[in-house]
């Protein structure tokens, strides 16, 4: 199978969880009157937080789906604000918001130190993690499109899967998502996580990276193990296959949550498409992954820029990615039933 390499193979932010309020930060729902209200999550996952955690990663940073960053540099923005490619924040109303440029560096996950608009780099196929603990992606299928016809458009359904059996601080992620692949400063994701914001829980939320080594998340959502959430990416005002506005939401359908980030593209043209992605830190034996065994991403769809249509292309033919590491828990990407399907198990 021959892999194409780019760049994110060969060079792979709110506040730092702040000690928890006066009160409790406390996951789930509550009854207040007659409507129910979430409560507060708390921040990203802090990296002391892990079993273990890379050398050269300062403890008063925190876990990202993009590798470890100064809580400085992690930003949330609500739904009804937009992030432009100058930085600024644009609520409904008009108004702005700026936050301080990123005064620190971040880290991919293995703990080298990133260049500022660095995307973490995946490790290079054939090569394989040391152990004893896995911290970075683990797992995924993609394929490359034309930079002339680039994707405009993903969605993908993901199951909830059990817990892990074993709790100890780590961090699971599973998305779709788009990149650019000849030149890597950003990925858009709409991601499930276990453990994402410090709640040994399962959460939903958007997120965008790395431009100006800064990090972008929509308010993460609590979801509940057996149900299925659903991922969507879309471009809007689209010129020469640059969309200049782009919405990821991710929703829980049965129980009608959703979070959404509206964002700048940055200029980039998504032709790296991944269908599905396993991603987890802390990982130093088979019983920190979701206890389920496996993740189904299912009715993917992905369509160019440009007009929008009912009728979705085909697939192109899937590339199934396993990156050797350290505990080696079985690791295989199945499209199903054929290597262009709409749908994609990984096992574990």
């Amino acid at each position: 199978m021959s892999i194409r390499l780019s760049s994110r193979f060969q060079s792979f932010s709110g506040r730092f969880f702040a000690p928890f309020f006066a009160a409790a930060v406390l996951l789930g729902y509550v009854g207040i009157g007659e409507s129910a209200q979430p409560y507060v999550l708390g921040e990203p996952t802090a990296a002391a937080s892990l079993p273990t955690q890379p050398d050269g990663v300062p403890r008063d940073y925190v876990v990202t789906p993009n590798g470890f960053f100064h809580p400085s540099c992690v930003h949330r923005i609500d739904a009804d604000e937009t992030l432009e490619a100058s930085g600024r924040v644009v609520r409904e109303d008009g108004s702005e918001r700026r936050v301080a440029p990123c005064a620190y560096p971040h880290y991919a996950p293995d703990g080298t130190q990133l260049a500022r608009d660095a995307v973490p780099p995946l490790p290079a196929i054939g090569a394989h993690v040391p152990p004893p603990t896995i911290n970075g992606w683990i797992a995924y299928a993609s394929y490359v499109v034309p930079q002339a016809k680039p994707a405009g458009f993903i969605k993908a359904q993901m199951s909830v899967p059990d817990a892990p059996t074993i709790q100890a601080g780590q961090v699971d992620y599973f998305f779709p998502g788009l990149e650019d692949a000849e030149n890597v400063q950003t990925i858009v994701q709409p991601v499930l996580g276990w453990n994402a914001f410090n709640d040994h829980g399962w959460t939903i939320a958007s997120w965008n990276c790395c431009l100006d080594g800064e990090t972008w998340h929509s308010a993460p959502v609590t979801v509940e193990a057996g149900g299925t959430i659903e991922g969507t990416v879309r471009g809007s005002s689209c010129h020469q296959g640059v969309c200049d506005h782009w919405t990821i939401l991710t929703r829980d359908a049965i129980n009608d949550h959703d979070t959404t980030l509206n964002t700048s593209g940055y200029g980039q043209v998504f032709d790296w498409v991944f269908g599905a992605v396993l991603e987890a830190y802390g990982i130093s034996q088979c019983g920190h992954l979701p206890a389920s065994g496996t993740e189904e991403f299912s009715h993917i769809a992905v369509a160019p820029t440009g007009p929008s249509t009912s009728d979705r292309p085909a697939l192109r033919t899937w590339e199934p990615t396993v990156i050797p590491g350290t505990p080696s828990c079985g690791y295989v990407v199945t499209p199903h039933p054929l290597a262009n399907s709409p749908q994609i198990t990984i096992e574990y």
